[in-house]
């Protein structure tokens, strides 16, 4: 058995010889069994959830637009790398996202209750948003989604959940919005319907 995990540990020492991409990147979970009477392995866990986008913006724009992106979606603010390409929040303690459960989002399995875990476990929950410069001048968003969730009023080890894309999509929707104009129209109508009832209430002077 301990050859075996030598060996498994080798070569995942040789897989990783490759330098990462530039910036933190969220890894897959692996564990190396070494339970007494259990044969040497590996258990690969999930991976974290990765969505990509493109939008005809600018990348200086979008890092721009990004803490607003992330306030409507209630996640708080942690800041930008220093390169200036990457935004986001790692291991923060999450209720719900958008104002919705967390359920919507992720995935930890169901509890015996058949409540999921999502909704009734205390997540810690990493979202990352790398930016990367398009050839047309735009700029291509990937955003990273990676959670676990514990017991919380029992001891007992994290388990991982999964994420469902929904807020890698949701978040892609909402740099689009903020960016090309959505948001933006929004305030402008709301603003004329301001200044028109503020007209119709005004009693005119003759």
């Amino acid at each position: 058995m301990c050859n075996k995990i030598f060996m498994v540990l080798a070569l995942a020492a040789c897989g990783s010889a490759a330098p990462p991409p530039p910036g933190p990147v969220l890894e897959p979970r692996i564990s190396i069994s070494t339970a007494p009477g259990a044969m040497g392995g590996v258990r690969l866990y999930n991976e974290p959830g990765v969505g990509v986008s493109h939008v005809n913006v600018p990348m200086d724009s979008v890092l721009l637009g990004l803490p607003r992106v992330y306030e409507m979606l209630g996640i708080p603010d942690h800041g930008v790398n220093p390169e200036g390409t990457q935004y986001g929040n790692v291991r923060f303690r999450a209720r719900r996202i958008e104002g919705k459960r967390l359920s919507n989002y992720i995935d930890c399995g169901m509890g015996p209750t058949a409540i999921p875990k999502a909704d009734d476990y205390q997540v810690t929950l990493s979202v990352l948003t790398r930016l990367t410069p398009g050839e047309d001048g735009g700029t291509t968003v990937v955003t990273t989604v990676e959670a676990t969730g514990k017991p919380r009023a029992v001891s007992g080890n994290p388990v991982y959940c999964q994420s469902n894309g929904t807020l890698e999509k949701r978040l892609a929707d909402l740099v689009v919005w903020v960016l090309v104009g959505g948001e933006r129209k929004t305030s402008r109508h709301a603003n004329r319907r301001s200044r028109a009832a503020r007209m119709s209430t005004t009693p005119r002077t003759r």
